[in-house]
């Protein structure tokens, strides 16, 4: 480029520019070669700034948890944003605050987005919209549970009221038109943030409050009142930041075609569990009254999700399902179950279409079956793969010739007569005659969804049998009869509300303790009684040992304690009395513990002391090394010198100075007051007088040491 541009001033001069000017054109050619690699560079900079999002971030429940700052954070909002930067390549700055303090941070260019603004035409001269909504929320009144003055029945009941709500919020302007059009007369009572709107609604100086259907927990101990509004919202952009609102469209865009369904997935995962989904309807409330009990029809014998007989109560999953359904909506007073079990599956579905019952599970999932028997079906409660079972080696066509069907389960025969129509179907009575058959060889195979597969297939009767697992997948829910509409609406409320990892749970639960598993099969499995015993032993002498190690152990220093210490003790008195001991007793004090303990605190009190308890461990030894309590330590040298000792202490002065000239918390240096004794066989006569020879040394040392250092002097 520069030679390019002398070639240009060349031939200037050759047209009979003057000097001057060609000096001068140089000059500033010079400034713009310096000067526009710099002006690219700051652009390649400002580029890369542009992607830095400043996005303002206030706290709502279930939509935007957690503080600005790196707490972890979590709703969705939160997901919704880390999916736009994953396409659009931004990274966030969270800035903190107000729902009406981060709305007029975004008008007056302050952060550069805002999550869950509702549209309006006044807002779209203020700040710009995406060419995608984020999400749709309905706005209600809501009051405490317990609160019987407001009647949801009736809004006039509001009348006079406190109602809480937020400046700058678009739910608040809905608000507003509803007691307009309904002709009630609230008092409004205008918060800055969900915080302290929150806050005055639990104090009860408001008695109820305005607030989004998707942030209100079905457990929160509020409920919906009526519903005021509802708009759709949006993660919008400050007027000045165009090149982000291009940026926010391309990855809306390829989001939606990537995963045209990640909205509801957002919504399903968050707002699921809403105060507005467990709220029964006035039909489920006037239903209720009326009927105090349900009764669940179930198949016996089905495990993992039923069982029990007429003589047993029920069993499985089915339990946990009720009760959960119970809970969710709050019905554990108001309405019990009663079940009841049927050898098969059609007699269930009878006795539901008879009026016998009000419910049956589990219901196959087929609608095409179902409309035709006069059942409507739940949500899906139960999700399984299919596995084919069957003995000897696969092959394609002779192991679907004859296949097991049990009279218990409507899921095998209509998976039979769908996938494999031209195959025999032999006729059995439960799933585990299903089973026999094929281990007999009077059928080839049969099939069972993964669960009824994990209870069964464990017995070491159906070892020799094999299992495939298969394309597709088995569903169960909830039958009621066609035309019992109030009591299907309100199953499927509950339904929706329990979350689905409790079944999950509860279904691996009961499969676990069904598992059928006798002494003879452990036996088999183990190697016979002898190993079994052997390893019951060597259990129990791991076990005494580690009970023994707890006990004779200090549990901060790792050392061996005071009892393990008196045990010693007793052992060198025995030996002083059979004229066999020789050993030297060496006491140690930590110097200016209350110091560390009283200006930096307990926690670093002990770290000196495990310091402590590491060096005279590596100095003299773990055996010999005993903390006797406090800051007290003790080392019980069989066979050591007093030219032993001098030579151990010479080592420990050397530890002590390396760990003191290391980065250390302590306000003072490490320091031990030390004294030693050995054992006189000539005059000493037990363990003590030694013990106390050592320890007044000890003392004069220590003693020595707070003359020196006054300032550190235990008080």
């Amino acid at each position: 480029m520069k030679e390019d541009y002398l070639k240009k001033l060349r031939l200037c001069g050759l047209f009979g520019i003057g000097k001057f000017l060609s000096y001068l054109a140089g000059v500033l050619f010079a400034l713009l070669y310096v000067i526009v690699p710099f002006t690219a560079e700051a652009a390649e900079d400002n580029a890369e700034q542009s992607r830095r999002v400043r996005v303002g971030w206030y706290n709502s429940e279930h939509f935007q948890e957690g503080d600005a700052e790196l707490t972890r954070k979590s709703g969705y909002s939160y997901e919704y944003l880390q999916n736009i930067a994953n396409y659009a390549g931004w990274e966030y700055e969270y800035i903190p605050g107000g729902w009406s303090e981060l709305y007029d941070a975004l008008i007056n260019g302050d952060i550069d987005v805002l999550a869950g603004v509702s549209y309006t035409k006044e807002r779209e001269s203020l700040m710009d919209f995406p060419a995608y909504e984020m999400g749709l929320e309905s706005y209600y009144i809501y009051k405490k549970a317990d609160n019987e003055e407001i009647n949801g029945t009736d809004p006039t009941s509001l009348n006079g009221k406190r109602v809480g709500t937020l400046k700058n919020n678009l739910m608040t302007d809905y608000f507003e038109s509803w007691m307009d059009s309904s002709g009630v007369n609230c008092e409004e009572v205008l918060f800055e943030d969900f915080q302290s709107r929150d806050e005055a609604f639990a104090d009860g100086n408001i008695d109820a409050i305005i607030a989004v259907n998707n942030n209100v927990a079905s457990n929160s101990g509020i409920t919906p009142v009526v519903m005021v509004g509802e708009s759709s919202y949006y993660l919008v952009v400050t007027k000045s930041r165009d090149d982000l609102l291009d940026e926010l469209n391309n990855a809306l865009a390829t989001l939606k075609e990537s995963n045209p369904y990640f909205i509801q997935s957002l919504q399903i995962k968050y707002f699921n569990h809403t105060a507005v989904n467990a709220a029964l309807s006035h039909k489920e409330n006037e239903w209720i009254k009326n009927h105090n009990v349900i009764r669940v029809g179930y198949i016996d014998d089905y495990l993992p999700y039923c069982s029990g007989g007429a003589d047993k109560e029920a069993g499985g999953i089915i339990t946990d399902i009720f009760l959960k359904w119970q809970e969710q909506l709050g019905l554990s007073e108001q309405v019990s179950i009663e079940y009841k079990a049927y050898p098969r599956y059609t007699e269930m579905t009878d006795a539901l279409m008879s009026g016998e019952i009000d419910a049956a599970f589990p219901v196959y999932d087929s609608i095409w079956n179902s409309e035709a028997q006069g059942i409507v079906q739940t949500n899906n409660l139960v999700d399984f793969g299919v596995c084919l079972v069957y003995r000897g080696e696969y092959n394609d066509t002779s192991t679907t010739g004859r296949i097991a069907v049990s009279s218990q389960s409507a899921f095998q025969s209509d998976f039979v007569a769908e996938n494999y129509p031209e195959s025999e179907v032999y006729i059995v009575d439960t799933v585990e005659d299903c089973l026999d058959a094929v281990k007999q060889g009077k059928a080839t195979c049969t099939f069972l969804d993964n669960g009824q597969a994990e209870t069964l297939l464990s017995e070491r009767k159906y070892q020799s049998l094999k299992r495939l697992p298969l394309d597709g997948s088995m569903n169960y829910c909830i039958g009621v009869k066609k035309g019992n509409n109030v009591l299907y609406s309100l199953l499927c409320r509950g339904i929706s509300l329990i979350d689905k990892s409790d079944i999950t749970n509860a279904m691996y639960a009961c499969i676990g303790s069904n598992i059928k598993y006798s002494l003879f099969d452990f036996l088999l499995d183990h190697f016979g009684l002898v190993l079994l015993v052997l390893l019951i032993i060597i259990g129990l002498i791991i076990a005494v040992s580690h009970k023994h190690y707890q006990a004779h152990t200090d549990r901060l220093t790792g050392l061996k304690n005071k009892r393990a210490y008196l045990d010693a003790v007793g052992q060198v008195n025995d030996r002083i009395r059979e004229n066999k001991a020789a050993f030297a007793v060496i006491v140690f004090d930590l110097n200016g513990l209350k110091t560390i303990n009283d200006t930096i605190g307990h926690e670093y009190g002990d770290m000196a002391l495990t310091d402590v308890g590491r060096i005279l461990k590596k100095v003299f030894g773990k055996e010999n090394t005993y903390r006797f309590g406090g800051d007290e330590f003790i080392i019980l040298g069989m066979n050591f010198t007093q030219e032993d000792i001098m030579q151990h202490f010479d080592t420990l002065v050397s530890a002590l100075e390396e760990i003191n000239s290391s980065e250390r918390p302590y306000k003072v240096p490490l320091s031990i007051a030390r004294g030693a004794a050995v054992f006189s066989p000539g005059s000493d006569t037990d363990y003590g007088q030694v013990f106390e020879r050592a320890d007044q040394a000890m003392y004069e040392d220590k003693k020595a040491y707070y003359e020196k250092h006054g300032d550190r002097r235990r008080q």
